[in-house]
């Protein structure tokens, strides 16, 4: 078995448009990455080589695949274009965050039960239509619909012939007709996995990408007076002035500013160029590349697009007296919560002295 990995790094860019302006939403950055790098990085190290569907190429080690058009559908049958004697292709979704454990978990599977290929399952509360596997004897794909506790993970190593099914029929009801042709695999999945289909989903993926070691680049400058704790990451260039404190995980990228007597704290992600006024606090946000903090304000569970400027004295309320479908509780001092901060647009400015009310910018 001869397998080609893809990444379907493409589509338009939906409600993630505030963010990421024409680009799909696997365009954001994350760490210091783009979301569907994280997909293209683990399969590379797997196989040695990873095609990625995407509108616009980049300077990275993967074989870019021009984007045709819209559609899960038309990307597979680009990248199909490009494979050479590989038998089968390892789909996976880009906008999806999971554990590198999962792409050996369905090339294992399908060996094991001499399946043609598999697809990732993972749980849900119960649910209907969109999405849901349903299997037969032998833990085999039935079919995707119906209700269950199970959905379709974003991840299916098929074979190349049951492609062309695929470009025709579309992905579910492609899938629907292989299962009953060929023996695909169903690949329960516990471990992490994180689905980014709505802007709020990234304060979650925060958690996952967030630095597990301390690296501090030798070209950043580091006050003697700063204060690091826990896992932080510091990039090339970055300049951390006069008593700041900065408490992990945190990555702070390439080049970014630190004001004297800020707080940095868990969670937070501060992205190439950006600029934390001093004495600002950031608590479990994402401020994007070369965006601007102003002084003394409070930023928590947000989200600051790129080039956005937050003048001083900015606050943003965080705790929804309502949860959201898409969040998850934190427990603070055994009192739950949850918690909202505001998504700021890329290139918007936001006068000084304002105070944002929770989910401020997320509808």
């Amino acid at each position: 078995m001869k397998i080609a990995p893809v990444v379907l790094a493409g589509g338009t860019a939906g409600i993630f448009e505030k963010l990421t302006g024409q680009l799909p939403k696997t365009y954001i950055k994350i760490g210091g990455k783009r979301l569907y790098q994280y997909t293209a990085d683990a399969l590379l190290a797997i196989f040695g080589k990873v095609y990625v569907a995407a509108p616009r190429p980049e300077d990275n080690p993967y074989i870019y695949v021009e984007e045709r058009g819209t559609g899960i559908e038309r990307a597979i049958s680009a990248a199909e274009a490009y494979l050479g004697a590989e038998t089968h292709m390892l789909i996976a979704y880009g906008d999806v965050y999971v554990e590198s454990s999962a792409y050996r978990s369905l090339i294992e599977a399908t060996a094991a039960t001499g399946a043609d290929g598999a697809v990732l399952a993972v749980p849900r509360k119960a649910t209907k239509g969109y999405g849901v596997l349903e299997t037969k004897a032998g833990t085999l794909l039935a079919k995707i619909g119906g209700e269950g506790q199970w959905i379709f993970g974003g991840l299916a190593l098929l074979p190349r012939a049951a492609l062309r099914i695929i470009e025709q029929a579309g992905l579910y009801e492609g899938l629907n007709q292989i299962a009953q042709r060929s023996k695909i695999a169903v690949v329960p999945w516990s471990g992490t996995w994180h689905d980014v289909n709505h802007p709020e989903d990234l304060m979650q993926l925060l958690e996952y990408t967030a630095p597990r070691n301390t690296i501090i680049a030798k070209t950043a400058k580091v006050s003697p007076t700063a204060v690091l704790e826990g896992p932080v990451v510091i990039e090339d260039g970055v300049e951390i002035d006069h008593y700041a404190v900065i408490k992990g995980p945190a990555y702070i990228g390439k080049g970014a500013f630190i004001g004297a007597h800020a707080l940095i704290r868990n969670y937070t992600d501060i992205e190439e160029g950006a600029v934390i006024g001093s004495s600002t606090e950031v608590s479990h946000s994402l401020i994007c590349e070369r965006a601007t903090v102003g002084r003394g304000s409070f930023v928590s569970y947000s989200v600051v697009g790129e080039e956005a400027v937050l003048e001083p004295n900015i606050v943003t309320m965080s705790v929804l007296r309502e949860g959201r479908d898409r969040l998850e509780p934190i427990q603070v001092r055994g009192q739950v919560y949850y918690k909202l901060g505001a998504l700021i647009p890329r290139k918007a400015r936001v006068s000084a002295g304002t105070t944002l009310p929770p989910g401020a910018g997320w509808d």
